[in-house]
């Protein structure tokens, strides 16, 4: 047995280049082709593959990048820091953002961007889920999915021996909260807690103090190992189109996928079929991409660059939502910001030491420690909430979906740092949660290797602006709370003033994605010929096109009003049994 773990150690972690791929797969898990996806397809790959009678791919576009760095919970956040796991490009000039361009990112290697993310698990409020099940999809209410969160975590926080049956077990800013009407909230992913509150967060790193992404989670290099006999993962390649034939009655179907090398110097193109099923995870710019490479999305789209038309499906690379942010920030003293690792770098050692040696300190930490959410409709004249009656603080109730986050980050921009002062930095970044801005994925050319044209739209709505609004108004508030506690936290990088002018011209001129995308492909009815409709039905099948599935956060009917990872999962956890039942019988 000694031996064996050794010679594990020392393997490779297991692949297939494009020439070494089998003729035909019964699933074929097809990652990202751009950005932003790669986190459902590990978890798809692991509970498919469990079954050894059933032969599985995956494809990833980048590589595998698992080294010791990349599972450091402070130095493998790059979609802050940057790094090989990421990649980055521009969205469209944004008419709502003085015609600011954004920078864009996603993962970029097996894991998506669990491997790069901040790390956050959040579900949301269950009234979040509620609401998809009242607007008609079938399977998706809060009790209904709730299974597919507990499969999927291991909760260190909670007692093993008598864990509640939601959670799975394989400072001043609270002060200032509280004074707000804001109550402090034990277990954020509880569904019994507040439909507002001030948590402290709960993080994918596991009990060695590692970070947790979906590639060490569900795809680890033992189990790859153990199952590659019909587990077999393709990285470094680039699904260029799926393979779509129609039969004698008009009928399509999803045959395979045309698979190519993205190292320097391939051109050839590979057809590999899938028996059964073909699962887009891709993410909500990759996903919409490869589905109009395939002739399937709106006609003018692919009339534009010359694809064929199979399926007119009008809402394909439609309804993107980001969530946008805008840190308000503060001088505070440096001994509690992180600005203090850039001038005074012996710490960055010291930490280091204390990681390896005891894991503990600022590496095993990420920016964020507690976040706060909040719902505008119950705030007073102050920014306070006043809730008027129990309902207020049901959070099954979908009306009571937070609409505002704001995350309290021991960061700033880094001039502030470098002041004469040397301050540190303390910023709110204040992010809306549920706007009602829209976006588009569009193709740029027909080249399957080409980024798409993302334009997120952000900041388009009266609704959109006036929310944010008050979600700084209620920072600013929560500064001042911080002053009556006799804490030295000074303007740095603020609004001119209160007026709603002044605000706006403040969002514009500093907001940020915070790298959550959705809704692209949507889960909703086809309506032939109207963007309002959908793209994919509840049980994620390509509306007509029969073995094509999406299963990634392009589904979500709508943005959820928080992080997006945890949600991820469990759609993947879901998709995976649907698979299962509808092909048991095939």
């Amino acid at each position: 047995m000694r031996f064996d773990n050794m010679s594990t150690w020392f393997r490779a972690y297991p692949r297939q280049s494009v020439d070494e791929l089998e003729d035909a797969y019964d699933y074929i898990v097809v990652g990202p082709s751009v950005l932003g996806g790669g986190t459902a397809g590990c978890v798809l790959a692991n509970r498919l593959s469990q079954d050894a009678s059933v032969s599985v791919l995956v494809t990833e576009r980048g590589g595998v990048n698992n080294g010791w760095i990349t599972r450091i919970p402070f130095l493998s956040m790059q979609f802050v820091l940057g790094g090989l796991s990421t990649r980055i490009w521009k969205s469209v000039p944004q008419n709502g953002m003085n015609d600011r361009v954004f920078e864009l990112a996603g993962g970029h290697s097996l894991g998506g961007a669990s491997k790069v993310n901040v790390m956050l698990y959040t579900r949301g409020v269950p009234g979040e889920y509620n609401s998809w099940s009242q607007a008609g999809r079938d399977g998706w209410s809060y009790d209904e999915i709730q299974p597919y969160f507990t499969r999927s975590e291991t909760d260190l926080d909670q007692d093993r021996a008598n864990p509640p049956s939601f959670h799975g077990v394989k400072g001043g800013i609270i002060r200032a909260s509280k004074a707000l009407g804001i109550p402090y909230v034990d277990d954020l992913n509880s569904p019994l807690h507040s439909s507002h509150g001030c948590a402290k967060m709960h993080y994918t790193i596991d009990a060695k103090g590692y970070r947790s992404s979906t590639l060490e989670a569900f795809l680890p290099k033992k189990l790859v190992i153990q199952r590659r006999q019909h587990l077999h993962i393709c990285t470094n390649a680039a699904v260029t189109r799926i393979d779509i034939q129609r039969d004698e009655k008009g009928g399509m179907t999803a045959n395979g996928v045309y698979i190519q090398s993205t190292k320097a110097n391939t051109t050839r193109l590979r057809l590999v079929r899938a028996r059964k099923e073909v699962i887009l995870s891709a993410g909500p710019i990759g996903s919409p991409q490869v589905l109009m490479l395939s002739g399937i999305g709106p006609d003018e789209q692919l009339k534009e660059h010359g694809i064929p038309i199979v399926k007119s499906l009008a809402s394909v690379g439609r309804h993107l939502q980001d969530h946008i942010g805008i840190a308000v920030q503060y001088r505070v003293p440096l001994k509690d910001s992180l600005a203090k690792l850039q001038l005074q770098p012996w710490i960055i050692l010291k930490e280091l030491l204390l990681y390896i040696l005891f894991g503990m300190g600022l590496f095993l930490a990420p920016f964020l420690e507690l976040s706060i959410f909040v719902q505008t409709r119950l705030f007073d004249s102050n920014s306070k909430t006043v809730t008027q009656t129990p309902a207020d603080e049901d959070a099954a109730l979908p009306m009571n979906m937070p609409d505002i986050e704001v995350m309290p980050i021991a960061w700033s921009d880094a001039a502030t740092s470098k002041s004469s002062t040397r301050d540190g930095g303390l910023g709110f970044l204040v992010i809306i949660l549920r706007p009602t801005s829209t976006g588009t994925v569009r193709l740029a050319s027909s080249d399957p290797l080409a980024d798409p044209l993302v334009d997120p739209n952000y900041y388009a709505t009266e609704h959109d602006r006036a929310v944010l609004r008050q979600g700084i108004r209620f920072t600013l508030r929560l500064h001042e709370q911080l002053v009556a506690q006799d804490y030295p936290a000074h303007p740095y990088l603020v609004p001119t003033s209160e007026s709603d002018e002044d605000i706006d011209a403040f969002v514009r001129a500093y907001s940020q994605t915070t790298y959550h995308y959705s809704s692209t492909c949507r889960m909703a009815p086809e309506v032939p010929g109207s963007t309002m409709g959908g793209v994919v039905d509840d049980r994620l099948r390509v509306h007509g096109v029969r073995g094509l599935r999406v299963a990634d956060s392009s589904v979500f009917p709508h943005i959820l009003s928080t992080h997006l990872a945890a949600a991820t999962v469990a759609v993947a956890e879901k998709c995976s049994d649907m698979v299962k039942e509808d092909n048991s019988s095939a």
